[in-house]
């Protein structure tokens, strides 16, 4: 352990009891070494595929999709992410990769051939007027856990937004929940972070009201990219300025973000990002209320998530928990664009056979 991470090791001890910490780092460089290789289970035949239906309330629509991926009777891992997830995170059957490759897939920590992957569709209203709560949301993956006659699942890996419904699922359902894994989310969303998503909510709100809701969106996304990476990440890629006296003369980074807008587009209609982006505002969970050993990881440089408020969520839940803030130039994306490196965090956390006793690394 270097010198920066035992400091912070001495820091976090000294406001949370021993006896509910298993671990807690912070990482300041990223690991040289590569893991992912040697704990990956590699299977080789296609692991069974089952997609069905789930019922939610009828005012957001009345059923929505999950899909569980794996062989029966495998430890069944909940894995669900920012609102733009869905149920594939194994991948469509079509060749590709999922959205969170890297963690889940073949080879990956997470490996679909030797763990059941559930994966849902966020609940929403696609009228775009009413915003279902973080724990509505949990109680759709508590009726998918039904369906498929599962008592407790083995873990719920969630980041950005599936990490605020973990912890819901933690405080109101533990009974169905071995252990939590919640990465770049907080009990409750940081002011600086709701207003970010006010005027995103207030431009595509504009755009469907003047005829023109899916530049708005892409709009809305691109000011939402600001937030999920880094101005460092956009020095390293990017020149800034304008060329020209074109007030909309066009830029390297504006190019970059009208692209996400664009993507963005093909997988969120206007209407549902309002429903999903206010119900992250809605959001809020009661750490005192939940004991099921939870891992946290965050970004030093996240700006929607401050680390800060980890470590106020790390002291007040009731159960062992573990707590690490990495470095990282992608801020609040860390968990997709260093997905490897999530899962060196989450291997030993995943298998660890009891909690209770401090542990360092």
């Amino acid at each position: 352990m270097n010198e920066a991470a035992f400091g912070f090791m001495c820091k976090i001890n000294d406001f949370i009891p021993a006896s509910r910490v298993w671990w807690m780092l912070m990482d300041v460089t990223r690991p040289d070494s590569d893991s992912s290789a040697s704990i990956a289970s590699v299977g080789t035949a296609q692991p069974p595929v089952e997609d069905f239906e789930v019922k939610v309330p009828e005012r957001l629509g009345g059923t929505t999709h999950a899909r569980v991926v794996g062989p029966e009777g495998a430890p069944l891992v909940i894995a669900v992410g920012g609102i733009s997830a869905n149920r594939f995170v194994c991948g469509r059957g079509d060749g590709k990769p999922g959205w969170w490759a890297g963690l889940i897939g073949t080879g990956d920590v997470i490996d679909p051939a030797v763990t059941r992957v559930l994966g849902i569709d966020f609940i929403a209203d696609d009228s775009g007027r009413r915003a279902p709560s973080t724990r509505e949301q949990a109680e759709a993956i508590v009726a998918a856990l039904d369906h498929l006659g599962l008592e407790r699942a083995h873990a719920l890996i969630g980041a950005s937004y599936g990490g605020m419904i973990g912890l819901c699922l933690a405080q109101y359902y533990p009974d169905r929940l071995e252990r939590l894994v919640a990465i770049s989310a907080a009990d409750a969303p940081h002011p600086a972070a709701t207003a970010s998503r006010e005027l995103q909510r207030r431009v595509v709100a504009l755009g469907i009201e003047s005829g023109t809701k899916n530049e708005a969106l892409a709009i809305a996304r691109g000011m939402g990219m600001m937030s999920y990476r880094t101005a460092p990440e956009f020095e390293q890629r990017f020149e800034g300025g304008l060329e020209g006296e074109d007030v909309l003369g066009r830029t390297e980074p504006g190019d970059y973000l009208r692209a996400r807008g664009e993507a963005f587009q093909k997988v969120m209609t206007p209407e549902r990002f309002l429903s999903l982006s206010a119900s992250i505002d809605r959001h809020r969970s009661d750490p005192e209320d939940i004991r099921t050993p939870t891992l946290l990881i965050g970004a030093e440089t996240d700006q929607l998530v401050y680390a800060s408020q980890l470590e106020a969520l790390a002291q007040r839940l009731a159960g062992p928990v573990e707590l690490h803030i990495l470095s990282s130039i992608y801020g609040h994306d860390m968990f997709l664009k260093e997905a490897a490196r999530m899962g060196e965090l989450i291997k030993p956390f995943l298998d660890a056979e009891a909690f209770g006793e401090p542990r360092l690394l």
